[in-house]
């Protein structure tokens, strides 16, 4: 029961609805010993089922969708795991409840070298509704 109750604190508000959050920055861990800044324009939207990433490049928007297979809770953060459409597996990890939530880790294995890559999606909530006002946080 208390792990119900903490499942139950933890799920954002994304999975009673859609919530929609702007990515301007990309970092990227491709080891423990460096990582990359890039100034990548994504949106990303949450939904009950599904995780949508589009992603500006200089062809056009490129879209990816993930199917939500499972969610837990570990080390009290809230974990997603997705499959996209070609059936790879993609991690989806959320800052600890306590911390502020300005990124969005996204882990997948590397198709050639089958190493594990992190990506960091630095995030601001989206106004959906023009009457709401624009939510960002300052980290």
């Amino acid at each position: 029961m208390k792990t119900l109750c903490l499942i139950i604190l933890l799920i954002p508000s994304f999975f009673i609805g859609q919530e929609v959050y702007y990515s301007p920055f990309t970092e990227t861990y491709p080891n423990i010993y460096r990582s990359e800044f890039e100034q990548i324009n994504r949106r990303i939207v949450f939904e009950p089922n599904a995780v949508t990433i589009v992603t500006e490049t200089p062809k056009g928007k490129d879209i990816e969708i993930l199917n939500i297979q499972e969610t837990q809770v570990l080390d009290d953060r809230l974990t997603l795991i997705c499959e996209n459409r070609s059936k790879r597996k993609i991690t989806i990890v959320f800052p600890k409840e306590r911390e502020d939530f300005l990124y969005i880790d996204y882990y997948y294995r590397s198709p050639t070298t089958n190493e594990e890559i992190q990506i960091r999606l630095h995030v601001e909530e989206m106004q959906i509704d023009p009457r709401e006002p624009i939510k960002i946080r300052n980290g």
